[in-house]
């Protein structure tokens, strides 16, 4: 999978670490969404790391299956 970093502007490898489920308060309530967290592996920007590298982040499921990752 690749995820578009936020800093360097470059499309990075990653992978899906773990799943849980959490509750989220949407319009119509209290849903259950999946959460995914994604590793980030370490890339570089010019000579030296970039600072947007070695993160694990956590996104919705879906996100993920529309290619609409972003990350902060």
């Amino acid at each position: 999978m690749k995820i578009m970093c936020k800093w360097c502007k470059v499309s990075i490898f990653c992978h899906i670490v773990s799943e849980e489920v959490s509750d989220h308060h949407g319009a119509y309530g209290i849903d259950s969404i999946k959460m995914l967290k994604i590793k980030i592996h370490k890339h570089f920007k010019g000579k030296n790391y970039c600072k947007g590298s070695d993160r694990t982040i956590t996104t919705p499921l879906d996100k993920v299956n529309d290619n609409k990752v972003h990350y902060n």
